[in-house]
């Protein structure tokens, strides 16, 4: 039986998933998979056993192009099958059921599923799966469920020249009479269907061990020349030791298999002892060190979800955030305590926190745990609150019951549950035991309400002493929840010399205002900070006297935290209408110069950037752009040789605009102009040769040729799909919208490279055909398309470079349309409204 052309939708609801969980238990699959070289299909056959209730029918989750033969209990059935959901009749289980599907199905070129990829360079075929939350179904029929645990036992025909690796290991190889092999792995322990693996290709290989965990690394032959992998293997040691410490359980899973796959959507995936990475953690180009630790924060993340994740499982999606703020807090736990990376916390705050914070101010702000309805809505929810509040709030909580408690409470816990599934209750139940503290109370308050709150200092001062300092705590008239929060308070002073000495005053703030009778005849500060080491999760809003100092004598502070902190606050009041856009800009183009904190400057480069975007006014855009440019260029002219060069060259190509400014980009590239100790890189030259091509420059087709023979990779493929599609051509423009909504480019990563060349501002009148365009057929794209296209179409063709109300207005007609009918497009809708919306306020406040 083929699917159905136009399959059922395919979502998974928790009523469902609740019902058929309290039916089956004891699951097991045997599963063969059969792959020939160069074929655009695969062949199945899986053997699913397992204990159910009596009752009506029940279904399996399977996404395929043909069931040959179905038979239940050794009878053959004819498939009801409509294209997602198997049926299997009530009258033909039993108490213990085997069914037994054989089948065909398509490879998927988008991420997700199982995944083919062809190399560019050397024409090698490359396949791996990938199934977070809900995409184990379109490999094979199962219960794709979390609480559904099962064990696997893995059989793959596949070339014999290839690399396979699943979950477990390999324990026999059989030749067959085409040539090929067929691998077999032992029968894994029991885990959740979303981290199944199957990866296979001529991958290159590099082994070494862990005691006695084979350790493994993976990458394509095309990349070998870039594969660093000493540095892994430290790291994954490193990882491992520290874990089997901090959560006194040893791996539990055989062996650790890394793989670094093409294509790939997210930056990495825990399947059980077989994770997969996005290939942009090999660096093709000279990487900062900064780019090394955030690879080594992926690495370890990942490391610690085969403790909590999969050796102990969420029982459905509302707990995915414990997972993932789980994983993340522990990552970083695990830089400063076990890697050279010991000023990690400084980047989680930059990085993290500022996602969170920015998630958790959108209109679509949701508490960190609660309810998630449908598998749909977990796909919405890998977001910064489920990542960044959530790991920012667990680090409250480790701090408050102390280092001791929460590691005994997490020994507890993975005893406890090993190898099965747990509830957020559990969770606290398990830390709060021997704690002294409620922590179901804590979670009601943190866990269960959205939004955060903004903490001021209102203070006075007579005679050169501070006669009064409160602390005045708001939240969001739509979620009015006030918090605690143990804070200190920073009184920044100048001395005789003119450097800047701080004092700290801890006070703990619970209402809308906290008097700190400490402060009171204390000196004159110059500036005052409420969140000093940014113990507390929430916004700060500068006093006016604090302002004014810390926009005049900002890099006199010494403290590199307390910087990062204040260059934060400073973003926020830009976003809340409170400092002008073009004042941000002037301040960090005068300032950003003096930062000697790298990690610090891209963050204040990343905001400048945004800024730039969409909150500058259009009149002003051009000479705002000029002034970073300059301020760029001189940072990169007295840079070292090294990361800060990296660093200011990338911002200068992103800053440089039509005439003089790109003209000097162009002579860096071509080596006309030149900075001592700096190669303009790969990457550099791509995004140069984009530019040429979005803004005419006369020799741009030469030059996008000469870039395509001097990088033939995968990821040349993709910069020459978005240079092209920049061309300011109204034929190219209209035949890569054609494309985008026919057969694509090849694969979605190519489909989307070619998108992300599609809007330039400065082709803002010759795009003004597709704002309609893209507004009339983006519901029919969410409505047939699969959720990573259709996420990939909107984040890339929303026409959100034009920061209009009539734009907005549109936009909102729009939304009222779609009403409850499209879940993720609906969340798409009001948060690219809630920007757009932000980002005219801004311009108009920066215009006034």
């Amino acid at each position: 039986m083929t699917s159905a052309t136009a399959p059922a939708r395919d979502v998974l609801t928790r009523a469902e998933a609740e019902a058929r969980a309290a039916r089956v238990r004891n699951v097991s699959y045997d599963l063969h998979i059969s792959m020939t070289r160069g074929a655009a299909t695969y062949r199945g056959d899986v053997t699913a056993q397992f204990d159910v209730e009596p009752g009506d029918a029940l279904f399996l989750d399977f996404r395929g192009k043909q069931i040959e033969r179905l038979e239940v209990n050794g009878q053959p059935l004819t498939p009801d099958w409509n294209g997602v959901r198997l049926l299997l009749p009530g009258a033909a289980l039993r108490p213990r059921t085997v069914v037994r599907v054989v089948y065909e199905n398509a490879y998927d070129h988008t991420g997700d599923g199982l995944h083919q990829f062809i190399d560019p360079e050397d024409g090698q075929e490359y396949v791996y799966t990938n199934f977070e939350p809900f995409d184990a179904h379109r490999l094979f029929p199962c219960f794709d469920q979390p609480d559904l645990k099962a064990t696997y036992a893995l059989t793959v025909t596949a070339p014999a020249e290839w690399v396979v690796i699943g979950n477990s290991r390999e324990v026999r190889a059989t030749p067959e009479a085409d040539g090929r092999l067929t691998r077999a792995f032992e029968r894994t322990k029991p885990f959740s269907t979303y981290l199944f693996a199957l990866v296979a290709g001529p991958y290159h290989v590099v082994r070494d061990a862990y005691r006695d965990i084979p350790l493994g690394l993976f990458c394509r032959n095309s990349l070998v020349k870039y594969f660093d992998a000493d540095e892994l293997f430290l790291l994954t040691k490193q990882g491992l030791a520290f874990y089997e410490d901090f959560f006194g359980y040893p791996y539990p899973f055989g062996k650790y298999d890394q793989v670094f796959v093409p294509e790939f959507n997210a930056g990495a995936m825990e399947n059980v002892a077989c994770v997969t990475y996005n290939e942009r953690h090999i660096f093709r180009d000279p990487p900062t060190d900064n780019q090394r630790q955030n690879r080594a924060e992926t690495l370890l993340h990942e490391m610690a979800h085969m403790w909590f994740g999969d050796l102990v499982t969420m029982r459905w999606w509302n707990d995915l955030w414990l997972n993932e703020s789980f994983a993340t807090y522990m990552a970083y736990l695990a830089l400063v305590s076990a890697t050279r990376f010991t000023r990690a916390w400084t980047d989680f705050n930059a990085g993290m926190k500022a996602w969170a914070y920015r998630q958790d101010q959108l209109v679509t702000t949701h508490p960190i745990a609660g309810p998630v309805e449908d598998t749909d809505q977990t796909f919405l929810n890998f977001d910064g609150i489920t990542y960044g509040k959530g790991a920012a709030v667990l680090k409250q909580l480790a701090a408050a019951i102390g280092p001791e408690a929460f590691r005994a409470g997490m020994r507890r816990y993975f005893q406890r549950y090993a190898f099965g599934n747990a509830t957020l209750a559990q969770f606290l139940d398990a830390l709060q035991e021997g704690s002294g503290r409620d922590l179901h109370a804590w979670a009601r308050l943190w866990l269960e309400t959205p939004s955060l709150n903004t903490l001021s200092v209102d203070w006075q001062q007579e005679n050169g002493r501070i006669t009064r300092l409160r602390v005045l705590q708001t939240a969001p008239e739509e979620y009015p929840t006030l918090r605690p929060h143990h804070i200190e308070i920073a009184l920044g002073r100048e001395g005789p010399d003119g450097r800047v000495g701080v004092e700290t005053l801890p006070a703990d703030v619970d209402g809308p205002e906290t008097d700190v009778p400490a402060a009171v005849g204390r000196p004159t500060p110059a500036f005052v900070f409420p969140n000093h080491n940014d113990l507390a999760y929430a916004k700060v809003s500068l006093d006016p006297a604090s302002l004014a100092y810390v926009r005049d004598h900002l890099e006199r502070i010494e403290d590199p935290l307390l910087r990062q902190l204040l260059w934060s606050a400073l973003w926020d009041m830009v976003r809340d209408q409170q400092l002008k856009s073009t004042d941000f800009i002037a301040l960090a183009s005068d300032k950003v110069q003096y930062e000697t904190d790298l990690e610090l400057v891209e963050a204040i480069i990343a905001r400048c950037q945004g800024a730039l975007a969409r909150y500058v006014p259009d009149d002003r855009r051009r000479e705002m752009f000029h002034r970073f440019f300059t301020a760029a260029w001189q940072a990169l002219r007295a840079a070292p040789p090294g990361d800060a060069q990296i660093i200011w060259a990338r911002a200068l190509i992103a800053a440089a605009q039509p005439g003089e400014d790109l003209d000097l980009v162009i002579a860096l590239a071509d080596g006309r102009e030149s900075v001592p100790g700096l190669s303009v890189d790969q990457e550099m030259r791509w995004d140069i040769v984009a530019k040429c091509m979005a803004y005419a420059v006369p020799d741009a087709r030469e030059r996008l040729a000469a870039e395509r023979q001097r990088d033939p990779s995968d990821r040349g493929q993709r910069a020459a799909l978005r240079a092209e599609v920049s061309a300011p051509d109204p034929a190219v423009k209209a035949a890569a919208w054609e494309r985008f909504h026919g057969e694509g480019y090849g694969s979605l990563y190519l489909t989307a490279a070619a998108m992300s060349g599609f809007h330039w501002y400065a082709q803002r009148d010759l795009l003004a055909p597709y704002v309609e365009a893209f507004f009339e057929r983006v519901f029919g794209i969410f409505e047939t398309r699969d959720k990573e296209f259709a996420q990939t179409y909107f984040n890339h063709l929303f026409p959100g470079y034009r920061v209009e109300r009539p734009v907005l207005a549109r936009s909102e007609r729009l939304l009222a349309e779609v009403g409850e009918r499209n879940t993720l497009l609906r969340r798409m809708l009001r948060e690219a409204n809630d920007d757009l919306l932000r980002a005219i306020r801004c311009r108009e406040f920066a215009a006034s």
